[in-house]
């Protein structure tokens, strides 16, 4: 087998057989006489095998390749372009029901040269939602381990594990109720000791899909000196598997393993309903710089460093100030794409 051109039709195949036929002229030209080929030894047919299965699979992904390149739309291209190389044809009728109405064509009735032109991007869900949670994860951590720091906490920092048992049914607040059941253990804790007045319920977590797509859980958790938590899973906190907790030697690099990780192939398997990362227990300076870094690059730029940016119709904000920064991005759906663009002087 070899990539070529049948000698009959001309066609161009991935199965190319003795005599320069392809595989419906083979069957339709029975009287040709095939060429007798010598008998070849086990493993040099096993070879000629794999290599013919190689080729014919390259030839597949150039073929598929073409065929995306030839259909492809308005994808990191400008709307100008992609009009120039598919101009759009009036039929007849088409001609004199526009004329009827008045109107003109309008890639003809312009003829001065434009300073602007149009700049569109395709927009993967899966891919943003796996970036926001790469950043809002590993933000978070490090916004953690910086308050725990400066504010001279004494405690640690330990990962736990959650895992579901075979045959243990999953829900989105599973999650939320272990942590709502947490939270209420350390404040009745945090109540009755003075030393732990100033000790918020900290934690950041990541989601993850096992080899059998069920979800589980990484928890980084902040513990104070003297506080005990135990196993949730035997304390009935986690009724639905197994935990595992220990004590962790650096927050930020535990959760970025895990949270790298997650992909847009993760994205798209997670169970529908699931939320997929978390953080709580920052003060107010760390949410407004959490939510400074999760905004887009040209709102920070234009908003500034010390903005409490919110997210606007339109646009952003900055909640301290009140300016408001309108996005010159549009979003367009087309045929369940998701498209960006934006006006540009040329």
């Amino acid at each position: 087998m070899a990539d070529g051109t049948c000698s009959f039709c001309g066609d161009t195949t991935v199965y190319f057989f003795p005599g320069g036929l392809c595989v419906s002229c083979t069957s339709k030209n029975a009287r040709i006489r095939m060429q007798e080929q010598p008998t070849q030894s086990r493993e040099l047919s096993a070879f000629d095998a794999s290599v013919g299965v190689m080729q014919a699979a390259t030839r597949r992904t150039e073929i598929a390749a073409e065929k995306i390149q030839k259909n492809k739309r308005v994808v990191g291209t400008s709307v100008r372009e992609f009009d120039a190389a598919h101009p759009i044809a009036l039929t007849a009728e088409g001609q004199r029901a526009a004329l009827a109405l008045g109107l003109v064509h309008y890639k003809t009735s312009d003829t001065r040269a434009s300073t602007t032109g149009t700049v569109t991007i395709e927009i993967d869900p899966l891919q943003a939602r796996a970036q926001r949670l790469r950043k809002s994860v590993i933000t978070g951590a490090r916004l953690h381990d910086q308050e725990a720091k400066k504010g001279s906490f004494r405690g640690a920092w330990y990962f736990l594990t959650l895992t579901y048992r075979d045959g243990s049914d999953s829900s989105p607040r599973d999650v939320s109720e272990l942590f709502k059941r947490m939270r209420g253990h350390f404040n009745r804790l945090k109540s009755g000791r003075a030393r732990w007045n100033r000790e918020s319920f900290r934690y950041v977590w990541v989601g993850e899909l096992t080899q059998r797509f069920r979800p589980h859980y990484h928890v980084m958790l902040w513990v104070p000196q003297g506080m005990f938590f135990g196993k949730v899973d035997q304390r009935g906190w986690w009724p639905h598997g197994s935990s595992q907790i220990e004590k962790a030697r650096n927050c930020v690099g535990y959760l970025a393993k895990y949270a790298s990780k997650f992909t847009a192939i993760t994205a798209a398997a997670f169970p529908k309903g699931f939320r997929t990362h978390g953080c709580g227990g920052l003060n107010t300076e760390s949410k407004r710089e959490l939510r400074w870094w999760k905004a887009p690059k040209d709102a920070r730029e234009a908003l500034g460093g010390e903005a409490d940016i919110r997210k606007a119709k339109g646009g952003w904000f900055d909640r301290l100030t009140g300016e408001f920064w309108p996005s010159p991005w549009k979003v367009t759906f087309i045929f369940g794409r998701t498209f960006a663009w934006k006006v540009v002087q040329l």
